[in-house]
């Protein structure tokens, strides 16, 4: 048993900066079912994936970070810290994991790492996400992290045809739930 990880090391993925071959994810983004879940409606060319990664990189407030395997080298999503604000010691927390590698612990398993880094190396109190009301998944995984649902922002979004609620969920650092 390992005393101490690296601090963007978990169970089953590691975070660390993007790098410029991640665009290849580009395609698993454009995917529909992952673009709802973060509410962007249209594809995006690649350019535009280069573009997010520069403006999170010269944002002072978001860290960005691909997720990878650590059995296998490539990153297969992203997650991110953003909207950090030192004085309330709060962020933001999104993610997105390429279909491919969903159902198997990945996407759970960066949210505790992340959040562990926020609160540990980041100084964080709280971290919040909104996710959509019908990704029932992504709330199971959120809350084995310890994340509550705190409210609902009624028929926000425009889903896969129709209006739905999004959960506004947070995670206090002393709530965080160590490795399952």
């Amino acid at each position: 048993m390992e005393l101490h990880r690296p601090p963007l090391v978990g169970r089953l993925v590691r975070l660390r900066a993007p790098e410029p071959a991640d665009a290849d994810l580009n395609d698993l983004f454009n995917d529909h079912d992952v673009r709802s879940g973060l509410g962007a409606p249209f594809p995006q060319p690649v350019e535009g994936f280069h573009e997010w990664i520069d403006a999170a990189r010269k944002s002072p407030d978001h860290l960005n970070c691909a997720i990878e395997r650590l059995d296998e080298p490539g990153a297969i999503g992203f997650c991110d810290l953003m909207k950090i604000e030192a004085a309330t010691r709060t962020a933001m927390l999104g993610i997105w994991i390429g279909r491919p590698w969903w159902g198997l612990g990945y996407g759970t398993d960066a949210v505790r790492t992340l959040c562990r880094f926020g609160f540990d190396h980041v100084n964080l109190h709280r971290v919040t996400l909104e996710v959509n009301a019908d990704n029932e998944k992504a709330i199971r995984a959120y809350t084995k992290v310890g994340f509550r649902e705190e409210g609902r922002t009624r028929e926000s979004m425009f889903v896969h045809g129709e209006r739905m609620d999004t959960v506004v969920m947070g995670l206090l650092a002393r709530e965080l739930v160590a490795d399952d």
